[in-house]
């Protein structure tokens, strides 16, 4: 390629790699060349020089929840920015599949992890190799029972206080609550809603306290067929993920209960609540702006060599009132 442009190797590569001075015109020659030839920059070879593999990894439980498509478009944007690769592992909780995509991420000599994940022992116990090989950990939206450099999040709690107090505020009393067992973000939307009722004087009532396996339309169905199924039912009820309300607005259906008629609903993340039938009223997760946060935290440990205390980041959650709820007549 040097002899094609008439130039030295060195000044070839300096043209290539865009470091050092090189005139114009010889850059320009430098490339009409590589393009005749058909040359392709060998990233492999530059990163056994550098040590660096210009890749990240993003651990998710469910890759065709919406919730998690939108987080990993805004981590492939940042990284796009700055000319870094992503690996997408969807582990399903799964133990096995965890262990496998760790070791992968490892063997490929990730520059760093972002996790989405609930808890999950095998993460917990790699933290160790991740410190020792200073690799930076970022938790956008997953346990924070295991180890990360830095936490992006959202106001949970202040976002289900808002849903709780809506139907309060329309008259309704026989509130169910749809979580998800041992998930930190389920806890602090349980405790929104607990302030609010609190705050009205209305007491919790177990009946209409759910717990679903994880935040998926199946159990939200599953669950929701269960409370539809007892003598005292709900006059309303919030999901803690908008795939759980999907799920209950398939039994809704199934058993004759419209929404928002008989049953107020209210869901959380808000991916496709308004093209829902009905709209569905939702507390907005704002979960691409949660992945750029991720993913630029990420890339600031990167190029400080991870040495900064650890940061938070803590993005607003609020109420979108649509047509899914109603009061009380």
């Amino acid at each position: 390629m040097a002899r094609e442009a008439g130039v030295s190797v060195a000044t070839a590569s300096r043209a290539l790699a865009r470091y050092g001075y090189v005139k114009e015109e010889t850059r320009e020659k430098v490339l009409a060349a590589a393009k005749k030839l058909n040359y392709q920059y060998n990233v492999v070879a530059k990163n056994l020089r550098t040590s660096k593999t210009t890749t990240i990894g993003y651990l998710l439980p469910d890759i065709t929840n919406p919730f998690y498509s939108r987080i990993v478009r805004g981590i492939q944007d940042v990284a796009f920015e700055e000319e870094y690769n992503v690996i997408i592992c969807n582990n399903d909780n799964d133990i096995l599949k965890t262990e496998r995509f760790v070791k992968m991420l490892l063997r490929h000599r990730v520059e760093g992890i972002i996790y989405s994940t609930p808890y999950n022992q095998v993460l917990n116990d790699m933290c160790d190799t991740f410190k020792k090989q200073e690799i930076p950990v970022i938790n956008c939206y997953g346990s924070t029972r295991l180890c990360a450099s830095d936490v992006v999040t959202g106001d949970a709690e202040k976002g289900c206080y808002q849903a709780a107090r809506h139907l309060l505020e329309l008259g309704h009393r026989r509130i169910a609550i749809l979580r998800v067992k041992e998930s930190g973000v389920s806890n602090r939307r349980f405790e929104g809603c607990r302030k609010a009722l609190e705050d009205f004087g209305v007491e919790i009532d177990p009946r209409f306290l759910v717990d679903a396996e994880d935040f998926s339309q199946e159990s939200g169905y599953l669950q929701a067929k269960i409370l539809f199924s007892s003598p005292q039912k709900p006059t309303a009820l919030i999901a803690f993920s908008e795939q759980l309300a999907i799920g209950v607005l398939k039994a809704a259906r199934e058993d004759g209960i419209k929404v928002p008629e008989d049953l107020s609903l209210v869901g959380v993340d808000d991916i496709i609540a308004e093209l829902l039938e009905p709209p569905l009223t939702s507390v907005v997760i704002p979960t691409y702006e949660a992945g750029r946060a991720a993913a630029s935290l990420l890339f600031s440990r990167i190029k400080e060599e991870n040495s900064s205390p650890p940061r938070e980041v803590v993005l607003e959650e609020k109420l979108v009132v649509r047509k899914s709820t109603r009061g009380r007549v």
